[in-house]
């Protein structure tokens, strides 16, 4: 369970029933520049949405181009001129070779990004691996994603935001500095169990913000890892039969697709966390995690072995830094 963590002196304005829109009022983001993975829909949509309503430039860094370009059309009839700050660039976190393509498109387009949302993920897939041979949540939620936010480096600088959505589900995981490896990070088909692949992603993004935010202290860049809330109706479940009936029986006592928004956005643009970074935030609040969340040594071991994990695969010229 989430508690509060005291030793950070934020004035805590919004809670878990604060919208996006609310944390946004009277906000004009116009000049800034965004990029939200998994944009076309559920949580990342109403972040991508949120920013647009407020002027700011949006890249939709979605798999499903048609799916993003609808969701483009959806903000554009809600306020006309909408369109012309949306940017749909195709990303299948699935293939290293096309998160490197889409990150060359990306630099030969923008010359910065303000706001780097780390939205997308997987949840409660069978047994399947990518075209890297890699168990395809590790890979998703968490391989890919810290591949792009190096790729994507040279665009990122002072003031500028990195927001990885993690979960609570990180405290079940079973990921530890004794065992962690290649093997136990993207396990074969008989050692894989869907949720346990799940709630360890989720540990690997809390620890890939941790070490992120440690090698980029000294950039002026803020790295956060966010819990958007539980079992909130989003597409995540649409992988089983079980869990979309699961998701559909407790929808009237979770968040809305708005507050499941609120605290990325409340972490990518409230001015009072410009001198913060790697922490970690649930209903807009600074929490504690688990003692494995929180070791260093862990973190830098998951850095190591993701790393090496791409170089496999692409090279290490591929890696850029």
């Amino acid at each position: 369970m989430a508690t509060e963590e005291k030793q950070h002196d934020l004035q805590q304005k919004f809670d878990g029933s604060s919208t996006a829109l609310q944390i946004l009022e009277g906000k004009d983001l116009s000049g800034q520049v965004a990029l939200v993975t998994g944009g076309n829909t559920g949580i990342g949509f109403e972040t991508a949405r949120s920013l647009v309503l407020h002027g700011c430039k949006v890249i939709f860094a979605c798999r499903n181009t048609d799916a993003a370009e609808a969701a483009v059309k959806r903000i554009a009839e809600e306020k006309s001129d909408a369109a012309k700050n949306c940017d749909c660039i195709r990303l299948n976190l699935s293939s290293l070779s096309e998160v490197q393509s889409f990150a060359e498109a990306v630099i030969g387009k923008y010359s910065r990004i303000d706001m780097l949302i780390l939205n997308a993920g997987v949840f409660g897939m069978d047994y399947s691996t990518t075209e890297d041979g890699y168990e395809i949540t590790f890979q998703v939620n968490h391989l890919s994603h810290y591949y792009l936010t190096r790729l994507l480096s040279k665009l990122l600088g002072e003031k500028s935001r990195v927001m990885v959505l993690s979960s609570e589900s990180h405290r079940q995981a079973n990921l530890n500095k004794n065992n962690i490896s290649a093997e136990k990070l993207s396990p074969p088909k008989n050692k894989y169990w869907s949720m346990m692949a799940y709630n360890n992603s989720k540990l690997c993004n809390i620890l890939f913000a941790k070490e992120l935010a440690r090698l980029w202290e000294n950039r002026g860049i803020s790295v956060f890892a966010v819990h958007p809330g539980n079992l909130i109706a989003t597409d995540l479940s649409r992988y089983w039969w079980g869990w979309k009936l699961i998701f559909f029986i407790v929808r009237p006592f979770t968040k809305s697709l708005q507050q499941g928004a609120s605290t990325t956005i409340y972490c990518a643009t409230v001015p009072e966390l410009s001198s913060s970074s790697g922490l970690y935030f649930n209903n807009c609040s600074v929490c504690d995690v688990t003692a494995n969340a929180k070791d260093s040594e862990l973190a830098k071991a998951l850095w190591e072995i993701s790393n090496d994990m791409i170089k496999a695969k692409v090279g290490a010229e591929s890696c850029l830094e």
